[in-house]
C-alpha cells in the first residue's frame, strides 16, 4: 500500500485522525482560510475512499484500475464541482447537469443515484461551497435529507458562514485552523524561507505548500504599497487617485486587508489591552465611534460578499464611497 499522506500539506496532518473509516458520514463541510491544502486533503482521502484494495484512509495500492483511474484524472465514480471559469457562483445547473452532452456539465444527480462504475463507492466534491446561491444549497440540502448508499459528499470552504444553517445541520465540520506562528515559522524554515511576526497576518490565505521566497517578497511589498495609500487618504483628491489605483484584480486583498484592520480597530476599542498586529498602524481611526466602524466593517463585507457572488460592480465607486467614509 502506498502512504498517501506526503500528498497533504504537513500543516494538516495532525487533522487526518477527523476520518474514521468505519464510520465516515454522507455529507462532510472541510472549512479554513484559503491555501492551506484543503482540497489536496480532500482528494487524497477520496483516493483511498475508492481505491478497490486499500481498507485504510490515506491509503492506496496504487495498482488496481480505481487508484490509477485517480491518478490520470479520470474516475468515473469520482466527481469534482466549482465555479465555471469566469464566474463567481455555482448554479443549480451545475449540480442537476444540463441536457448537452458534455462532461463539465453533468452534474451529479444520475452518478449520485446510480450504481458505481469501478469502485464500491462514489465521492462528489463541491469546492468553494459557499459559492452556491440559494437554489444550489437547497439542493444540496435535500440530497443530504436522504443520501444515497455508499455516496460521499465533501463540500470544500473558506467562507462557510456563507452556508445555509440548515445545509451545515446536515454535515460533519472539520475546521481547520490557521497555524500559530511558531509552527508556521518551524514549517518554513524547513522550506529555507524565514519569516517574521510581521508576515504572520499577510499569510493568511496564501498557498503555504507552493509558497516561496519571491512570493514573500512580493507579499511584503504589496503590503508596503498599501499602507502607503491609507497614509494618503487625507483628501477627496488622493481618495480618486486610490480608488482608480485599486480597481483591479488585487482589490479583494486589500479589501481583505482593510476590513482587518477595522476590526482590529474596533476590538481593540472595546478591550484597551488587547494585543494587536501591526495591521492598525498605518491607518488612524480614532475619530471613529464604534459605530461608524462597525457600519465600514459591514460595508467591506458587503463588497466581498457581492464579488464572490459573481455580482457586477462599479468597484471604483464602491472603493470611492468606502474610502471617502475612512477619511
Amino acid at each position: 500500500m502506498n502512504d498517501l499522506k506526503e500528498k497533504i500539506n504537513p500543516l494538516l496532518r495532525e487533522y487526518l485522525d477527523f476520518f474514521n473509516k468505519n464510520s465516515l458520514s454522507h455529507g462532510y463541510l472541510i472549512s479554513g482560510e484559503n491555501g492551506l491544502g484543503k482540497k489536496d486533503l480532500v482528494r487524497v482521502l477520496s483516493e483511498s475512499i475508492l481505491c478497490k484494495n486499500s481498507n485504510e484512509l490515506f491509503e492506496a495500492c496504487g495498482e488496481c484500475n480505481a487508484s490509477k483511474l485517480m491518478q490520470s484524472g479520470n474516475h468515473p465514480d469520482y466527481h469534482f464541482i466549482e465555479e465555471e471559469v469566469g464566474s463567481k457562483i455555482i448554479k443549480i445547473g451545475q449540480l442537476r447537469g444540463n441536457k448537452k452532452k458534455n462532461d463539465s456539465h453533468e452534474g451529479i444527480v444520475n452518478p449520485m443515484f446510480e450504481t458505481p462504475l469501478v469502485s464500491s463507492s462514489k465521492v462528489f466534491v463541491i469546492n468553494n461551497a459557499h459559492l452556491m446561491n440559494d437554489e444550489s444549497q437547497n439542493f444540496i440540502l435535500k440530497i443530504l435529507e436522504e443520501p444515497p448508499k455508499e455516496s460521499f459528499i465533501f463540500l470544500i470552504s473558506s467562507n462557510p458562514f456563507l452556508l445555509k444553517k440548515t445545509l451545515l445541520s446536515r454535515l460533519s465540520h472539520l475546521q481547520i485552523k490557521f497555524p500559530e506562528l511558531s509552527k508556521l515559522k518551524k514549517y518554513f524554515s524547513e522550506k529555507r524561507i524565514e519569516i517574521d511576526e510581521r508576515d504572520y497576518e499577510l499569510l493568511k490565505g496564501k498557498d503555504l505548500f507552493n509558497f516561496s521566497t519571491v512570493k514573500l517578497e512580493y507579499l511584503r511589498e504589496s503590503w508596503e504599497d498599501f499602507s502607503k495609500d491609507l497614509v494618503n487618504i487625507s483628501s477627496y483628491k488622493e481618495i480618486e487617485k486610490i480608488s482608480s489605483k485599486w480597481d483591479d484584480d488585487s482589490v479583494q486583498e486589500k479589501l481583505i486587508w482593510l476590513s482587518k484592520i477595522i476590526l482590529e480597530s474596533f476590538k481593540k476599542r472595546l478591550d484597551s489591552n488587547l494585543k494587536t498586529t501591526f495591521l492598525s498602524s498605518d491607518l488612524n481611526l480614532d475619530r471613529k465611534s464604534l459605530i461608524d466602524l462597525s457600519e465600514i466593517f459591514k460595508n467591506i463585507q458587503n463588497i466581498l460578499i457581492d464579488l464572490n457572488s459573481g455580482v457586477k460592480l462599479n468597484n471604483k465607486i464602491q472603493i470611492k464611497s468606502l474610502l471617502s467614509n475612512l477619511y
